[in-house]
């Protein structure tokens, strides 16, 4: 696989909380909110879906929080893509990735049918376990352990899968039910589901209810090799083929046009990092120490180069999470230098 048959999406700058404003922050998906974006504007997360769609983006994503830390503010990921999928015309809209403890597994069908067709058949339902206690508690969400997360999910995926493919759907599950469900109008074509997580049971789950796969942020090309293996062992087990998911990685990205601006940028993010780390950057729990060297960093051709490592091994889709939005131009950069 070369570039020019990737797909490249941006996650939207939904939320916000600058840690020298708030040092109660936790767990954040990229800097980009760090350096300048203090305050969540739709204007901003509008004019990034334009942008995006103007330059050439196969894709937005709208992350799945109510919250990060005391005062963190966010928009709500589908009232979002909802909204976006009023002003784009040709943009994938998908959810980074929706938390199945968060809405009734029936609900987000029928919303999933209802923003596809609104969106002329462009919503991507991004889906996951969930994994962020505070959120839970603070919304009053039960938090169950890992395994019993991930058993609400099959269900979830389930009753999902369901109800967008059946006329009428039943099914009497353990954590959710649903008796003789109707769900109408139903968009022209399937709405993908792509299902996020690294761990076994999760590769398990994609391979039985995916279209789609994403691990996550800055995978070694090592691990990202092994859990490759796992899946594609997991789709023969059930008769399904590799070519059925389209396999994808949102990772950090920090592009510069020179050695010079490169080495600016990191020092800037870097500051940012270092000071607040771990509340700043989100990285996968068995993780070590974030080093910027392991993200998608570097000149264009550099960039290049790393990302190649990846589709080589199997990667179809890279969602960019920019370390210097808004500031920089990096989104311009990284389009105009690296897939067109």
């Amino acid at each position: 696989m070369v570039l020019k048959d990737t797909l490249f999406g941006v996650v939207l700058p939904t939320f916000a909380g600058n840690p020298s404003k708030d040092k109660d922050i936790p767990i954040h998906f990229g800097v980009r909110d760090s350096p300048l974006n203090d305050e969540v504007s739709w204007d901003l997360v509008a004019e990034t879906a334009k942008m995006a769609e103007n330059l050439g983006y196969e894709s937005v994503w709208a992350p799945d929080h109510f919250m990060l830390g005391k005062n963190g503010e966010f928009l709500e990921s589908l009232t979002t893509l909802t909204a976006l999928s009023t002003i784009t015309s040709k943009l994938k809209l998908g959810t980074f990735v929706l938390g199945n403890s968060y809405r009734n597994p029936s609900l987000v069908a029928k919303i999933a049918s209802s923003l596809s067709i609104i969106s002329s058949n462009r919503f991507i339902l991004g889906y996951g376990a969930g994994w962020y206690e505070p959120e839970y508690e603070a919304y009053g969400y039960e938090f169950h352990s890992a395994g019993v997360r991930v058993d609400m999910l099959r269900e979830g995926l389930r009753i999902i899968k369901g109800m967008l493919e059946e006329n009428e759907f039943s099914y009497p599950g353990k954590y959710f039910k649903v008796k003789k469900a109707l769900n109408n109008p139903k968009p022209s074509k399937k709405v993908p589901i792509v299902i996020g997580g690294w761990g076994n049971r999760i590769l398990q789950t994609v391979a039985e209810y995916g279209d789609g796969w994403d691990i996550g942020t800055d995978i070694s090309p090592k691990e990202y090799k092994i859990r490759v293996d796992y899946l594609k062992e997991q789709l023969r087990i059930r008769g399904r083929s590799y070519d059925d998911i389209t396999r994808s990685i949102h990772g950090h990205v920090l592009i510069a046009k020179n050695e010079e601006e490169l080495s600016k940028k990191k020092k800037e993010v870097l500051e940012i990092i270092n000071k607040y780390e771990p509340r700043v950057i989100f990285q996968l729990p068995n993780a070590s120490k974030f080093n910027i060297n392991d993200t998608i960093c570097g000149t264009p051709e550099t960039v290049k180069k790393k990302l190649k490592i990846y589709t080589e091994l199997g990667c179809q889709r890279f969602i960019l999470q920019l370390l210097d939005f808004p500031k920089y131009n990096g989104i311009e950069l990284f389009s105009s230098t690296v897939f067109q």
